[in-house]
């Protein structure tokens, strides 16, 4: 166990996920996983970025949910990886990291449904636009 493959599986990223995220081969991330191969330096700090973005667009769902008390929530999912991309993921993993800790915190129970207008991808979309000004 390394601190490489905490991250990466709190991320909620695969190997090959995260060698794409990272930009690096899959060959790469399953030796500095297993601890066979250093980490360079920035590969340990882009995840921490990522999980913390994660813990940032989730908190902020969840407080628009304590804000407005309702029953359920409905949690809109991207459908492949070009879809979570658009919304600023790097994979439909990385949303599902994010969405997991919004399920697991969630006052109220949470559905999940295709990507549409939800509270969540209202949340997710306005935190994305503001990291891209």
């Amino acid at each position: 166990m390394t601190p490489l493959a905490l991250l990466v599986g709190l991320a909620g990223l695969s190997q090959s996920e995260s060698a794409a995220f990272l930009k690096m081969s899959p060959s790469s991330i399953d030796k500095m996983s297993r601890g066979v191969r250093s980490t360079p330096p920035g590969i340990l700090e882009a995840l921490r970025a990522l999980i913390e973005r994660q813990a940032e667009i989730a908190g902020a769902t969840l407080d628009m949910i304590e804000k407005g008390e309702p029953e359920t929530v409905e949690l809109g999912y991207p459908a492949d990886d070009h879809e979570a991309q658009s919304l600023g993921w790097p994979c439909v993993s990385a949303w599902a990291g994010m969405a997991a800790r919004i399920v697991a915190e969630s006052p109220v129970p949470v559905r999940l449904v295709p990507r549409g207008t939800t509270v969540a991808t209202a949340a997710a979309v306005d935190i994305h636009d503001r990291h891209r000004r």
